[in-house]
């Protein structure tokens, strides 16, 4: 076998190494980037939003209905916050018993 051919081989079966490696590099190098965690909801945030639903005086307020109860509800993160799905809070944390205008019944 000629040095061509020997090299040429080395070259391919190195290539074909590096490029199934280039996945493998990517998982194994990943580290995910810090959950940043998003403020907490104040009352009167959006849509008449109260972090105490019972505390509200708004007319369509109805005892029981709650964030945690609401179909936007999108689960607890942490300490009884959690997200909504709702578009007017998709950047902040709401309380599960908060309350505001837009509440469905579901959750």
């Amino acid at each position: 076998m000629s040095d061509f051919n020997k090299s040429r081989r080395v070259f391919l079966r190195t290539a074909a190494l590096g490029v199934a490696a280039v996945p493998l590099a990517r998982v194994a190098t990943h580290v995910p980037a810090a959950r940043a965690e998003k403020p907490k909801a104040e009352d009167g945030h959006a849509l008449d939003y109260v972090n105490g639903g019972s505390t509200s005086d708004h007319e369509k307020y109805q005892d029981g209905n709650k964030c945690s109860n609401c179909a936007f509800w999108a689960g607890e993160v942490s300490g009884g916050w959690g997200g909504c799905r709702h578009p007017q809070f998709s950047d902040v944390l709401v309380n599960a018993d908060g309350w505001c205008n837009t509440w469905v019944p579901g959750g």
